[in-house]
């Protein structure tokens, strides 16, 4: 349960033992705003744009799914960041997260890891030195944020006070990672060459073992008590040397179940998406994958998707946890990515510019 539902459940049941007042379900409990110079509605989605590097253009956007704001000009706002703070988030935006009501967001050209409140309001800052390599991705378990940094290190920072408690070394050019079950993952890209997934004990903080994979592994997630994760190998399609996905059984052993280059999940089901680049554009091929059942289904779970988003360069991939809804980013690399938004049976509902470049992830407050 999240901190403020927990708070505000407490006053409405003192509330409710001097009265008949009743309070609203936890979800509808506001979230923390001071400082906004906007007014936003409770739920609230945004959008990360990486920006192109070295030029220090990274963004965040702010988009309101239900078109609900009291000003309508605030149903989506291009850069909110700097709306909210006046001053530029940095240079590429890597990795953006939401965790006890704050927004955390890794700023990796910047060498820098923000804090934020709900709307986007910064808070705090950590700078990471040269000796630690720029910070890629992040996880966060009971009061901690777990940074990878591209010195070959995993960071354990305090959520509270921003400072970083202790290191642990994994391997060269660490990528994404996860909790699970008490332990975190680590995806070691090796600058394209690395071979397996470190996994880290929480209580010690300390390296247990790698666990060999597919070559060039970058993007993990966890779902059903069960570990996933993508490695783009080598140029090709062909399974367990190019793009290929894999499950990490629980006695570490490691299954190539299909050919893909992007994912998401939601309830126990993994979408699957293989971009494969032909001379007039991309060719996608989607397929899902049950965790509990381990069944790979083959075909596309979008419905009536618009032409030139089924021969664009798909840069993002997220997954509505509430709605179930699905958002597909694209990218040009030079220009303001677009999003395409379809409902959970798959159903195109629509596309927006996502005011920046390079949409890759998204988080959604609910």
């Amino acid at each position: 349960m999240k901190v403020r539902s927990l708070l505000f459940s407490t006053l409405c049941m003192l509330a409710i033992s001097v009265t008949f007042t009743s309070c609203s379900d936890d979800d509808d409990a506001p979230w923390n705003d001071e400082g906004t110079k906007v007014e936003l509605p409770q739920r609230r989605i945004f959008i990360l744009n990486e920006g192109k590097a070295d030029n220090n253009n990274a963004g965040i956007a702010f988009y309101a799914p239900n078109r609900d704001a009291n000003d309508s000009n605030n149903n989506f706002i291009a850069n909110i960041y700097f709306k909210q703070n006046e001053k530029q988030l940095g240079d590429t935006g890597q990795d953006i997260l939401e965790y006890e009501d704050n927004i955390y967001v890794i700023v990796s050209g910047s060498s820098l890891l923000l804090k934020l409140n709900a709307a986007a309001v910064e808070e705090a800052r950590l700078s990471f030195s040269s000796s630690d390599g720029q910070p890629r991705y992040m996880a966060a378990k009971d009061g901690k944020i777990y940074v990878t940094l591209w010195s070959g290190k995993v960071a354990r920072i305090d959520s509270r006070t921003m400072k970083i408690e202790a290191y642990v070394d994994v391997n060269a050019n660490p990528e994404q990672i996860v909790e699970n079950e008490g332990k975190l993952y680590v995806a070691n890209s090796g600058y394209g060459e690395g071979t397996d997934v470190s996994v880290i004990d929480l209580n010690t903080f300390k390296k247990e073992k790698d666990i060999p994979v597919v070559k060039n592994p970058n993007r993990i997630l966890e779902s059903n008590d069960e570990v996933y994760l993508l490695s783009w190998g080598i140029w090709t399609n062909v399974l367990g040397e190019g793009y290929t996905f894999q499950r990490i059984k629980s006695d570490d052993t490691v299954e190539s179940i299909a050919v893909a280059s992007a994912f998401a999940e939601h309830d126990d089901t993994i979408f699957l998406i293989y971009s494969d680049w032909k001379s007039d554009g991309y060719e996608h091929i989607f397929s899902t994958y049950n965790t509990k059942t381990h069944k790979l289904t083959e075909g596309n779970f979008l419905k009536n998707a618009p032409q030139e988003l089924l021969s664009s360069s798909i840069y993002g991939f997220n997954i509505d946890p509430e709605t179930g809804e699905f958002y597909i980013s694209t990218s040009d690399y030079v220009s303001n990515g677009d999003i395409y938004r379809f409902k959970k049976d798959g159903t195109f509902a629509e596309k927006f510019d996502c005011g920046g470049i390079n949409p890759s992830k998204m988080i959604f407050l609910q």
